[in-house]
C-alpha cells in the first residue's frame, strides 16, 4: 500500500485534463436537473484551495515537483525529509482544519504524511464563489459561498475570475455543497439554454415543461432513459407536429430531427399530447395520441408517442 501510494504522489506531477476519464450517465435535461438539485446558483469564482491542485495556475507544477522532490527525500530518509515535507504540506494546505493539521505535527514517517496527504485529497477542492443570482437554495445575492468539486477527472475545474452556473447539493452529514461534471454546472457564457429556462422557472408560477419523443419504433424503451435528455432516440420521426391540449386551449410545435420536442410555460394540470403528419392544418391527419401527460406545478413531465413507420 505505502509503495502504491507513493507511486500514486509521483503520478500527481502529470494531473490528468479536463474530463479525460470521468464516466457519467447521460446529462439531465434543465428541467430535470433543476428539480433534482438543492441549490442553483450564479457566481464568480473568488478562489480555488488548495491552490497548487487548480488546474489553471502556473504555480501547480512547480509546486507540485517541489512536494513530489520532498516526499522523495522522506522516503529514502534522509536526514530531516520528514520534517522538509511538513514544512512543504503546510504551506501547500494553509487552511487545513485542525484535525488535519493535528495528523499533520503527529506524523514522524514518509508513510503517515503520506496517508494523510490522500485524506486530504479525498475532501476535494474548493471554489470560494461569490453568488450573484439563486434559483434554489437558502444562498442569498452577494454572499460568499463555498463549493466542493473532486480533484480528479470528474472534479470541475474552476477558474479564478470566471462566472459560473452552479447546480449543487447540500450534503447534510458534512454541512458541504456538492458539484461535479456529471451535473449541469458550466461556464455562464456555455449555459444560455439553461438560463433561458431557470429565470423563468423562478420568476414565474407557471412555469411547467412537458418534454417528448416522436419515434417510429414500438421498441423504443429498450434504449430510453426517459430522466435524460438525450435529444435523439431510435427512429425519430423529425417534423411531425405535436399538438399539446389544455382545457382551454390548444398549443402547437414540431419535432426536431431527433425527434425531440418541448412546450414551457404550463400551469398545473392535466394535457393530451397527439401527433400529426407534416402539413398540419393544410392536412389533417393524426399519427397518434392523444395521450395524458400530468405536469405538476413547476414540475417537468416526459411523454414518448410511436407513431407508424413510413
Amino acid at each position: 500500500m505505502k509503495a502504491m501510494r507513493g507511486a500514486l504522489l509521483a503520478w500527481l506531477i502529470c494531473l490528468p485534463g479536463p474530463a479525460l476519464g470521468c464516466k457519467c450517465t447521460a446529462e439531465q435535461s434543465v428541467c430535470h436537473a433543476t428539480a433534482s438539485s438543492e441549490v442553483i446558483f450564479i457566481g464568480t469564482v473568488e478562489s480555488v484551495e488548495p491552490a497548487f491542485l487548480d488546474p489553471w495556475s502556473l504555480a501547480q507544477r512547480p509546486s507540485l515537483l517541489l512536494l513530489n522532490q520532498q516526499s522523495q527525500f522522506a522516503r529514502d530518509e534522509q536526514a530531516g525529509g520528514v520534517a522538509q515535507l511538513k514544512q512543504t504540506m503546510q504551506k501547500l494546505f494553509p487552511d487545513l482544519p485542525e484535525y488535519y493539521r493535528a495528523q499533520l505535527e503527529a506524523g514522524k514517517t514518509a508513510g503517515d504524511l503520506t496517508a494523510l496527504f490522500y485524506s486530504i485529497l479525498s475532501q476535494g477542492r474548493r471554489a470560494r464563489i461569490k453568488v450573484k443570482s439563486v434559483f434554489r437554495g437558502d444562498e442569498d445575492e452577494d454572499e460568499t459561498v463555498d463549493v466542493w468539486t473532486n480533484f480528479d477527472d470528474c472534479g470541475v475545474d474552476f477558474q479564478v475570475g470566471e462566472t459560473y452556473l452552479v447546480y449543487a447539493d447540500d450534503d447534510e452529514e458534512s454541512g458541504k455543497i456538492e458539484t461535479d461534471r456529471c451535473t449541469r454546472t458550466r461556464r455562464l457564457t456555455d449555459a444560455g439554454a439553461d438560463l433561458a429556462y431557470l429565470f423563468f422557472y423562478r420568476d414565474n408560477d407557471e412555469a411547467g415543461r412537458v418534454e417528448g419523443l416522436v419515434t417510429s419504433d414500438p421498441l423504443y424503451q429498450r434504449d430510453l432513459d426517459r430522466m435524460h435528455d438525450q435529444q435523439s432516440i431510435t427512429a425519430p420521426a423529425s417534423e411531425a407536429v405535436v399538438e399539446l391540449l389544455s382545457k382551454s386551449a390548444a398549443r402547437y410545435t414540431t419535432t426536431d430531427g431527433g425527434g425531440h420536442f418541448v412546450f414551457d410555460g404550463l400551469a398545473e394540470g392535466t394535457y393530451k399530447v397527439s401527433v400529426y403528419e407534416k402539413g398540419f392544418p393544410g392536412t389533417v391527419k393524426k399519427l397518434a395520441g392523444p395521450q395524458d401527460v400530468e405536469v405538476e406545478e413547476k414540475g417537468c413531465a416526459n411523454t414518448v408517442l410511436v407513431v407508424p413507420n413510413k
